[in-house]
């Protein structure tokens, strides 16, 4: 019976709180939570990702931080948008782009070949000029290498052949780093691997590679809205949501904490 009333009488109490809304106060405000957890798949890094601090910097903008690593200001992260307020509601909302990569890849092995054989076009058939390239041997993390890099000559048909023998510490090679102009002249760079972390080896790299650039790669805009209830100094985030797209998205989700406090003026 306590319950039931309870239930019935809380949105009650929750409407008369929240007519003393912090957004009276003059803007900009902002509301913190300083709460830190150790991120544990992050081996010896005090790593905690989730937005920190939550600012309404005018009457319709906002933006969100986060500190991963407080000591380490290149952790950090900001993110910016609009808001508004429906009754007791603070939706915000922001965008960011994402892109289709700009090269594509096609492996293969040729078993009598002694040598990486690299072969560069593009997805429209779009002539080539530029026969330098630049190409540089990136090594697994855990062998503890310097990265070699070496200004290099395409041939008549746009391949480079790079022998074995050529290269330092082939047996610890993770990836091979590209750099090159383009016709129209675009700067085209990227890491032949097949692997998720260009400087992890899991696998011997395929010794046939065909590199495509993707001439005008594709673009797409998510737009993500952010919920959250205001109550008497305090915001709750609700729920969050964004558009699917067709191209993969590897940003980053943006992580809540579950209460945030009006931050003190000194």
């Amino acid at each position: 019976m306590i319950v039931t009333i309870m239930k019935n009488i809380f949105p009650i109490l929750f409407l008369l709180i929240t007519k003393y809304s912090v957004l009276g106060q003059s803007i900009p405000i902002s509301f913190v939570n300083n709460e830190r957890v150790k991120d544990t798949s992050r081996i010896g890094l005090d790593w905690d990702e989730r937005i920190s601090k939550i600012t309404l910097k005018s009457q319709t903008e906002f933006d969100f931080r986060c500190f991963p690593i407080r000591s380490s200001c290149l952790t950090w992260r900001e993110y910016n948008g609009t808001w508004e307020r429906k009754n007791d509601t603070l939706i915000f909302y922001d965008q960011y782009e994402v892109v289709e990569k700009d090269a594509r890849f096609t492996f293969s092995n040729q078993d009598q070949n002694k040598y990486y054989q690299l072969n560069f076009r593009t997805d429209k058939g779009s002539k080539l000029s530029d026969k330098n390239i630049e190409i540089q041997y990136v090594y697994d993390y855990d062998a503890d290498l310097k990265d070699f890099k070496r200004k290099m000559e395409l041939d008549t048909n746009f391949s480079l052949k790079i022998p074995f023998n050529d290269i330092p510490n082939r047996k610890e090679l993770a990836s091979i780093r590209y750099e090159y102009f383009l016709s129209n002249g675009e700067k085209r760079y990227g890491y032949i691997t097949k692997t998720q972390i260009v400087n992890e080896k899991e696998s011997e790299l395929p010794n046939n590679i065909v590199i495509t650039f993707v001439e005008n790669p594709k673009k797409e805009t998510i737009y993500r809205i952010t919920k959250a209830i205001l109550a008497y100094n305090k915001l709750i985030v609700l729920s969050k949501e964004k558009n699917k797209s067709d191209l993969p998205d590897y940003t980053n989700e943006i992580k809540f904490k579950e209460v945030y406090e009006v931050e003190s003026k000194k």
